[in-house]
């Protein structure tokens, strides 16, 4: 669906964010289950909504305590028109009809004055998308799309003419159907050959609930039933759960999702120190660096990544869910530069340490995905993990990371700060650790290149973490032995390949990258599935993935059923 407009935020000392308005009704206030967070309080838990249509996009100020501004005028409702200021407390909103605007590939860092230009006009991008109607969510190797569920019948099959067509050869012509009835979606199995699956148990007939995953031949599709975001909190959770029984949960942030700390100095999250100091940040340090907390502001890193505020997914545990922080949620702070191995172990003293009752639920983001892994597999963390839900992980790698440890000006210019940053990430051993396990890469000759497995494309300093990074791979395994569910984004742009062209001795002298709508702008779809796992597919990017209201929903379904 295309946007109606866009919302761009600025605040005080704050990166910018940018809202992609994708649905009919977004709402604004300090709760967690709003569509847009504003953590103000002079903003009131539910100050205003944004009604869009067909006509345009009308806002409505829902009785808030210090009332809602449009260019400075307190106003009770308001059609927005492109260039309008909204004031909620210290928080500015700008509406713009525009889509959201498309950052190039590399931006070229040669000064601190062209790190504060890109800095001022970079903008963290959350996309907003309708919840309300139910869908299904549809992924085949390679695809992802989502199907509205407005009729009273939809068909599935091989053969052309079904609503859905998958093509695979263990889908029959007519497979399956799914009728509507009044509020219910009854799934049909039409006799197919190779049968309907559902949670490892073939199904002939059954009433979907929301979030179930089914299987038809390599096609997993997944049921979501719409909500509107009052529905993220404890109204409808069971009654057990209200009472305070609920399962200890684990929040694991990803890559950079941790404050370092230098003695009584905050060194991360930092951006023009990790740019203009980097010898603060490499490995081996001289200065250990102090792990505290998760980061708590918006991050953005040229060339790299953005981040929304890691504690934002435990506030909503805690205002939506009822969660308590220390008593049945830990956020797990740890450094992100070093070998995940270390990581998961630290995770191992933290979790042995916690006086709880298993088993406990751990929600990852990114890189976190493979620290939570390795705890269960090699750790003996399958002994108190119950469930995993991983958002976003590089389970296949990130073939973006390929271009972060290409060193050298001449191979993909980054700008003489841009490759202090490179130099600075060549030294964290996970950085090799979350390089892509499968071929996308290939050369001017069509031959595929292996960056796992092949060594000659790197530095001879850098090959002994291209060998950990192997061994630790081979350690992690591709499969969970704990039920787990895979949270993606797709339809964003994605670095998904890259192309070379190297030498006879196998040395790279030019990369291009290949970029597809095909992930969550860091991930790729490919990578962020976990063979054999539930499914759970958002259109939202990576960094924002866990501040998603569809997101939030399958957490409540998953801590909750």
């Amino acid at each position: 669906m295309q946007p109606f407009g866009k919302l761009v935020l600025t605040r005080p000392a704050e990166q910018e964010q940018e809202f992609a308005l994708a649905k009919a009704s977004v709402a604004l206030g300090r709760a967690a289950i709003n569509d847009i967070v504003l953590n103000d309080s002079k903003v009131s838990r539910a100050h205003a909504r944004i009604e869009c249509g067909a006509t345009g996009c009308v806002l409505v100020d829902l009785d808030s305590a210090n009332g809602t501004r449009v260019n400075g005028v307190v106003l009770e409702r308001a059609v927005l028109t492109p260039g309008d200021i909204v004031t909620l407390g210290d928080s500015t909103l700008r509406f713009e009809t525009a889509a959201p605007r498309v950052a190039p590939d590399v931006t070229l860092l040669h000064s601190e004055a062209d790190l504060e230009a890109t800095l001022a006009q970079e903008s963290l991008e959350v996309a907003l998308s309708d919840t309300r109607s139910p869908r299904l969510a549809v992924h085949v190797p390679g695809k992802t799309w989502e199907v509205p569920l407005t009729d009273e019948v939809l068909t599935l099959g091989r053969q052309e003419g079904n609503d859905i067509t998958l093509d695979h050869p263990k889908v029959s012509r007519r497979h399956a159907r799914i009728e509507r009835r009044g509020d219910l979606f009854i799934f049909r199995d039409l006799g197919s050959t190779n049968g309907t699956w559902l949670g490892g148990q073939r199904v002939e007939e059954r009433v979907l609930q929301d979030g179930d995953t089914i299987r038809i031949g390599s096609a997993q599709l997944v049921f979501k039933r719409g909500f509107d975001f009052e529905d993220l909190t404890l109204v409808e959770a069971p009654l057990a759960f209200r009472a305070g029984v609920r399962r200890p949960v684990v929040i694991v942030p990803g890559f950079m999702g941790s404050e370092l700390w230098a003695g009584s100095e905050r060194v991360w999250p930092h951006v023009r120190h990790f740019f203009t100091h980097p010898e603060i940040f490499r490995l081996p340090d001289d200065q250990p660096l102090e792990v505290r907390q998760l980061v708590g502001e918006v991050v953005i890193v040229p060339n790299l990544l953005k981040l929304e505020q890691y504690n934002r997914l435990g506030n909503y545990l805690e205002e939506g869910l009822g969660y308590e922080r220390g008593k049945d949620l830990l956020e797990f702070a740890y450094d992100w530069r070093q070998d995940v191995r270390l990581s998961a172990r630290r995770l191992a003293e933290v979790i042995d340490s916690w006086p709880v009752t298993p088993p406990i639920t751990l929600i990852a983001h990114s890189m976190g995905c493979l620290v939570s892994r390795y705890y269960v597999e090699r750790l003996g963390g399958k002994k108190k993990v119950g469930r995993l839900i991983l958002l976003g992980g590089p389970h296949g790698g990130v073939p973006k990371m390929i271009t972060t440890l290409l060193l050298g000006p001449d191979l993909l210019p980054f700008g003489l700060l841009g490759d202090r940053l490179r130099e600075v990430l060549a030294s964290f051993p996970c950085t090799y650790q979350i390089l892509p396990t499968y071929t996308c890469t290939v050369d001017q000759e069509g031959r595929q290149i292996n960056v796992l497995t092949e060594d000659l494309w790197l530095a001879e300093a850098q090959r002994p973490f291209l060998h950990a990074a192997r061994e630790f791979r081979r350690e992690l395994g591709t499969r969970s032995s704990v039920p787990c569910v895979s949270i993606f984004g797709y339809g964003v742009k994605t670095v998904t390949g890259v192309s070379v062209q190297r030498d006879t001795h196998g040395r790279w002298h030019k990369v291009d990258l290949a970029v597809e709508s095909g992930g969550d702008n860091i991930i790729p779809e490919t990578s962020a599935v976990m063979p054999g796992s539930e499914i759970h597919p958002v259109q939202q990017y990576h960094g924002t993935l866990y501040v998603d209201n569809d997101v939030k929903m399958r957490l409540k379904l998953e801590l909750t059923r």
